[in-house]
């Protein structure tokens, strides 16, 4: 049996003021607040969870001074897409090809007794996290276990946009395509449901925005600047 391909689960935005970017986020896409949790003993950061259709989306604030996530924002220039994180259903079939693509590995860890793998986010523009978990009851956020309040405007989150500057955005894209086992049409690469756009970095390289299927077609080109991000209505 052929491997499945991935499934991007969620999306992380990283702020040093997760509370400021949410209620922007929420007055945009009229959603209450989500959970949140301070994590700060244990990994150094706190969160907020909110679900958008069956996509995760992520805020992250480092709390210890030493947290990664603040060379991160020195680096990248302040806020702004931190990751796209997916689901693998073969850990090892994956890692075969990373190697066989040369790639280097930031993380190939068990995190909470799950496959965790994480890219170099200097070749793909941004971080690309994959994770073996076994739904419904794995998967970061626990979005079957617990209750997410519903945007009024937004039905999904379809399709992000990663800004590139390693190498062309159809050669990083054919690369991903060949990895995640995803189609590829010039430089965009398609997740089953959702699409990543790779383009060419104009400034600073990153997850650059993201695009919500408006619940009402009038909706659709509303766009706000939230986090380092572009979010937009389609």
């Amino acid at each position: 049996m052929s491997e499945k391909p991935h499934v991007i689960r969620h999306y992380v935005l990283a702020s040093p003021d997760i509370d400021a970017v949410s209620a922007q986020i929420q007055s945009f896409l009229k959603i209450p607040q989500g959970h949140r949790h301070d994590m700060g003993a244990i990994l150094g950061f706190r969160n907020e969870m909110m679900m958008i259709g069956q996509t995760m989306f992520e805020l992250v604030q480092p709390v210890k001074p030493d947290h990664r996530l603040h060379r991160w924002f020195a680096e990248h220039g302040g806020e702004g897409g931190y990751m796209i994180v997916l689901q693998t259903f073969d850990a090892e079939a994956f890692r075969e090809r990373s190697a066989a693509e040369k790639l280097r590995l930031t993380r190939d860890m068990q995190f909470r007794g799950q496959d965790m793998i994480q890219f170099d986010p200097k070749r793909f523009g941004t971080h690309f996290e994959t994770y073996q978990y076994s739904l419904p009851n794995g998967w970061w956020g626990d979005p079957v276990g617990r209750k997410y309040e519903k945007s009024e405007v937004a039905s999904e989150i379809v399709a992000a946009e990663v800004s590139v500057d390693a190498a062309p955005p159809a050669e990083i894209a054919a690369q991903v395509g060949r990895l995640f086992l995803s189609p590829v049409k010039g430089s965009d690469v398609t997740f089953v449901d959702k699409t990543v756009r790779f383009r060419r970095a104009s400034g600073k390289t990153g997850l650059t925005a993201l695009d919500f299927k408006a619940i009402d077609r009038k909706a659709a080109g509303n766009k706000a600047s939230i986090g380092g991000m572009e979010f937009r209505l389609v």
